[in-house]
């Protein structure tokens, strides 16, 4: 075995060779002409060879072109380039001239004593001038099967490192020169940068494609731009989000997206301020292509490449949570909106209380002062008067209810023409003389099953937010109240309304009007366009509410700038569904059972013990509610019926109910109640309380709630 260089008797194959051992004669030495040509060419395959190197980025065809070169250079029959594995334990066999194509790709180890092992730890070249005489490395069978018999091979060199072996072969017998040598480790270093560069060049695209593909694949927007504001790169995300091209973006700027960052001052103090491996988090607003505008949240930091600084930011859009966030302060809004209105219904509830115990007196003495007139005098006249008061007295009381706590009232017949005009007689007081009030009103639109305070609170509030749209400078404000029936192919627009007759009230104004991506939310709870002060944005889902209630429909015409109209549709009832056993007016039936009566307030035990024994009643009272339970429990068979307050001291009316009921469980229990949160109607009547009335107490109706009771026992 030679390393480099080699024995001096061998002759080189640039001068005369001397006889090989298989007995094939060498060529003759070229002359000087020849040798000269050789060179020459020799130099252009090289420089050849240096210029694709440097020009191919194909690994493949690399190692073709390094294989081949050293094949026809030194003139070879086989030619093999190897590279070292990452680990440095095996050489794997990229390209092979003269083998089969099979071995390209696989590994030779690197263990025990063969010529690629001694090449790759004594880092230069090797000869085996005769592999049938070689004692000194381990031969592979192939070269036996291949008939090859010498070998050159030589280190592909990085600097210091090992990066390949590249191995030439020949069948007969050969001695290599030094400068074959030298000839064969230069082409070997060059094609080991060549090979080197380009799985940088692959590594660097992948590591770009994974980039891209990552980037592309973000959820966020992805901007790179130079500290001009020039856009140098941008994601999928980014055309998608803004409805440009990828190239469109590239020719554009940071301010073309991003509007605010115009501004110099804001620019310097964010930019200049950052430092690789920090970023800043910043709040702004992105211009879409069609102009839209949108807000984001962006991330951004400083990122040098290649000897420059760029800025990096990754923008995401954050509508979405914008829009959660004001519905969650929507939300809170309305719960601390809801939060008053419990409040404001707990006072109500109680002026609600103490007002009805005050109104049940007024009432009761009215009704009993007017028995006692003469019919037709003077005073019954005056008395009249006075009791029109005290009723408006109690209608305000549950207007303050209904409207605070959305209780419902008694619903009964009645003519709505007369709740209409009362309240455009309130209205007319209150509204400025720059607007002016139409009226068309039907006397004749028959009855409506309802409460009429809460048609009351309809139309006083579809009047005050038509006053409202017309304060500045003023306009037409026009009420009507005509009957009609509908069919089945007429009715509104979104309605269910049965045909039938019905009552349209129909409120119209001339004011701004309402933007019509509004009109579908008017009736939403909460919501409002009045300023702060002016409105709870409860009162038309009220006004909703009690019109769905009673089985009617509303609906809303408007243009802005040209008015609104509200149209409220109220079903009218016939004859035959007028509650049976309504009693004349006047007419107050009367018995002469024995009752207990417990209250309290001592005027309303006083007033209403005075109508109960005007009706022929026998009437112990009591203010103390234990007092009565003692006095019951004494003999419960002495009593007919009970009567009860329900708010009182140290025990409620329910739980005084349950207390008698125990006692004796047959025994009638009327409930009687200014207000009450703890206990209504049908709870009342669930525990066997035989009736609930709200007060103030009327002598008409109390008188016939308590003989239906008595007359319910005794059938």
């Amino acid at each position: 075995m030679n390393s480099h260089g080699s024995s001096g008797n061998n002759t080189s194959k640039y001068g005369k060779m001397k006889e090989s051992s298989d007995n094939r004669k060498s060529p003759e030495r070229p002359d000087s002409v020849s040798r000269e040509s050789f060179y020459r060419q020799t130099l252009s395959d090289i420089l050849t060879f240096s210029t694709r190197l440097t020009r191919n980025v194909d690994l493949t065809s690399l190692y073709r072109e390094s294989t081949h070169l050293a094949q026809k250079i030194l003139d070879l029959d086989f030619s093999t380039l190897m590279i070292l594995s990452d680990d440095n334990r095996s050489l794997i066999i990229r390209d092979a001239i003269g083998f089969s194509e099979s071995m390209i790709n696989t590994f030779s180890l690197l263990e025990g004593q063969g010529l690629s092992t001694y090449v790759v730890t004594e880092k230069k070249a090797a000869v085996v001038e005769d592999f049938r005489v070689e004692k000194r490395f381990e031969v592979p069978p192939v070269v036996f099967q291949e008939g090859i018999t010498s070998a050159l091979s030589v280190p592909m060199m990085i600097g210091d490192k090992v990066f390949g072996v590249m191995i030439g072969h020949t069948r007969g017998r050969r001695v290599f020169t030094s400068e074959e040598i030298d000839l064969y480790l230069s082409i070997a270093n060059q094609s080991a940068v060549a090979i080197k560069n380009v799985m940088h060049f692959e590594s660097m695209q992948d590591s770009e494609k994974r980039f891209r593909a990552l980037i592309d694949g973000a959820g966020d927007a992805v901007f790179l731009s130079d500290m001009e504001g020039q856009l140098v790169d941008v994601n999928s995300m980014a055309c998608q989000s803004l409805g440009y091209s990828r190239e469109e973006l590239l020719r554009m700027s940071v301010f073309d997206v991003d509007p605010q960052a115009r501004d110099l001052d804001t620019r310097e103090k964010l930019w200049s301020n950052l430092a690789p491996a920090e970023h800043k988090t910043i709040l702004s607003h992105h211009r879409r292509k069609d102009g839209t505008v949108f807000p984001v949240e962006i991330r951004i930091g400083l990122l040098p490449l290649h000897d420059r600084n760029y800025i990096l930011g990754f923008a995401r859009d954050i509508s979405e949570r914008q829009k959660a966030e004001n519905e969650k302060q929507d939300l809170m809004r309305q719960l601390t909106q809801a939060q008053k209105m419990e409040s404001v219904g707990t006072l109500a509830g109680g002026i609600a209380h103490d007002f009805n115990n005050i109104l049940t007196p007024v009432f009761g003495y009215l009704q009993l002062a007017m028995l006692k007139a003469e019919d037709d005098s003077e005073l019954q006249s005056d008395l009249g008067e006075v009791m029109k008061a005290a009723k408006r007295a109690g209608e305000l009381v549950k207007q303050i209810l209904a409207f605070s706590r959305s209780e419902s009232g008694d619903h009964y017949p009645f003519q709505v023409h007369v709740v209409v005009k009362e309240v455009l007689q309130l209205l007319r007081a209150s509204i400025p003389r720059s607007i002016e009030m139409k009226t068309d009103i039907d006397t004749h639109c028959g009855l409506v099953l309802a409460d009429p305070t809460q048609i009351h609170q309809i139309l006083m509030n579809l009047c005050t937010n038509a006053y409202h749209a017309m304060r500045d400078p003023g306009g037409v404000l026009h009420v009507s109240l005509i009957p009609l029936k509908i069919a089945d192919g007429d009715r509104p627009e979104n309605s269910n309304l049965e045909p039938g007759p019905y009552l349209k009230l129909e409120v119209s104004d001339t004011g701004h009007g309402i933007d019509p991506r509004l009109q579908e939310r008017i009736f939403e709870p909460y919501f409002t366009t009045k300023v702060t002060g002016e409105g709870t944005g409860m009162g038309l889902s009220v006004v909703h509410g009690i019109v769905t209630a009673i089985g009617g429909h509303i609906e809303v015409r408007s243009e802005p700038g040209r008015g609104s109209t509200f149209r409220v549709y109220l079903p009218v009832i016939s004859e035959s569904r007028l509650e049976k056993g309504t009693l004349p007016e006047g007419h107050i039936p009367r018995g002469d059972e024995t009752i207990i009566l417990v209250d309290d307030e001592e005027s309303v035990v006083e007033v209403e013990m005075a109508m109960l024994t005007r009706l022929g009643y026998n009437v112990q009272t009591f203010t103390a509610p234990l007092e009565a339970l003692e006095r019951f429990r004494a003999d419960p068979d002495k009593y007919d019926l009970v009567i009860t307050d329900m708010t009182m001291p140290k025990i409620s009316g329910d739980a005084l109910a349950r207390e008698i009921l125990a006692l004796r469980a047959d025994m009638p229990v009327i409930l009687c109640t200014g207000f009450s949160d703890l206990i209504d109607e049908e709870s009342a009547k669930s525990m066997g309380i035989r009736a609930y009335v709200t007060k103030p107490v009327i002598m008409r109706s109390f008188g016939q709630t308590v003989r239906d009771v008595l007359d319910q026992k005794t059938k």
